[in-house]
């Protein structure tokens, strides 16, 4: 299954006048309500977008976190193969309200980790805004 990640510019550099996402880009979220942990990195699920005949290239345009600016958005796929047997990371299915296929890779990503995360990542859609 492939995993995909929202990438805003703010964690990107130009190069080349292409984006290329910075490691941070990998890092887990702060939490925001009491007990949901500080090792969780959102992600889109595969298989869901899938049975929800969704497409990854539709999510900066679908997630609420990007309605306000979706073209300071991309979209990075992972396979899970890679997280959960290379990285030690599990896979969970965390659905929400505004997004069904969400889920959480949980666990800890190390400078080193979120390097060999940003290695092994592609894009599916850089951000539409191009590099300044």
């Amino acid at each position: 299954m492939l995993v995909y990640r929202l990438i805003p510019t703010c964690n990107c550099q130009a190069i080349d006048g292409e984006w290329e996402f910075q490691s941070g880009a990998f890092d887990n979220a702060s939490p925001m309500n009491p007990g949901e942990s500080s090792e969780d990195m959102s992600v889109a699920l595969g298989d869901m977008l899938a049975v929800l005949s969704r497409f990854p290239e539709s999510l900066p345009i679908d997630a609420p976190a990007c309605a306000a600016n979706p073209d300071d958005w991309g979209v990075a796929v992972l396979a899970s193969r890679f997280l959960l047997h290379e990285e030690s990371q599990e896979l969970r299915r965390t659905p929400q309200d505004d997004e069904p296929a969400h889920g959480d890779v949980r666990g800890k990503k190390n400078l080193k980790r979120r390097r060999r995360l940003k290695k092994h990542a592609n894009w599916v859609v850089q951000p539409a805004r191009p590099p300044d």
